[in-house]
């Protein structure tokens, strides 16, 4: 009998956690008749009225220059269009744009050439209709590396602009 009786709770923890992951529940009710809580009772109420669209709220993109450069590649350029199309999908998103440079030059030069990194993106984005409130530009210059190392390759990766 004790067998049973716990079968039957499995039975009604599993009927309980079935009805609470289907996509088509939106309201469930529970009601405990007995205080050794041997039934549930599940209602289950539809809502016609909800929408499920899904939108992104950020977009994120990353990118990269030649050593002390700042003018866009063609790859570069590819990337920014999928930005303009996010943004212009979704017209409340507000990014940051952060430049970065390599370690190389003093800390000055590298953050003025990280701003001059952020404002080519911007003036990209500016170009193909993005308003200029919703762009904000931040240098960080050396200051957060992507890759540790002083070789091409690790320098490669931190001469960069970050979309967030």
């Amino acid at each position: 009998m004790y067998i049973q009786s716990k079968n039957r709770n499995i039975f009604f923890i599993f009927f309980l956690m079935f009805a609470v992951s289907c996509s088509t529940v939106n309201t469930i009710e529970e009601s405990v008749y007995n205080p050794t809580v041997s039934s549930v009772e599940v209602s289950v109420t539809e809502e016609s009225s909800v929408t499920y669209d899904e939108k992104p709220i950020t977009t994120n993109a990353v990118v990269y220059f030649d050593f002390d450069k700042f003018t866009l590649s063609t790859k570069s350029i590819q990337t920014l269009k999928s930005v303009v199309r996010a943004m212009n999908d979704n017209a409340e998103m507000i990014i940051t744009i952060s430049g970065h440079a390599d370690e190389r030059g003093t800390r000055e030069y590298n953050l003025a050439l990280g701003q001059r990194r952020g404002d080519a993106v911007k003036n990209y984005l500016l170009l193909n209709g993005i308003n200029e409130k919703r762009m904000t530009v931040k240098s960080f210059g050396e200051e957060y590396p992507l890759v540790s190392g002083s070789n091409e390759m690790s320098w490669s990766k931190n001469r960069r602009a970050e979309i967030n």
